[in-house]
């Protein structure tokens, strides 16, 4: 089962260079079959399998580890921050600086 401190340790590891966006989307995938039972764990986990679609960047990790950051009581919250943070993400300008991206640029319709 996904932990919070798995989720930590794929979003340390993207931030640092250490995995690339292909690698954290396919975790998330694989993920996504145990449905964690702690809603930020599996609300994190959705956003990362959806990486290539929602244009989710490395500018968002701060986010998603302060998500994470909080304790479990404040989980409502940690949830409503993530979700207020990516509804104002503006996907269609990410596509358009993304096309030529050798990761998402597949994933940008062909924009340009």
């Amino acid at each position: 089962m996904t932990t919070r401190d798995d989720l930590r340790a794929v979003l340390t590891a993207w931030h640092s260079g250490e995995k690339d966006e292909l690698t954290v989307w396919q975790w998330a995938e694989a993920a996504q079959a145990e449905r964690a039972e702690d809603k930020l764990v599996r609300d994190l986990v959705d956003v990362l399998a959806g990486l290539p679609f929602d244009m989710i960047l490395k500018e968002d990790i701060p986010v998603m580890q302060d998500a994470l950051a909080n304790p479990p009581a404040e989980t409502d919250l940690s949830i409503n921050l993530l979700w207020n943070h990516l509804d104002g993400i503006y996907t269609d300008q990410r596509r358009q600086d993304l096309r030529d991206h050798p990761f998402y640029g597949q994933f940008c319709d062909g924009m340009g």
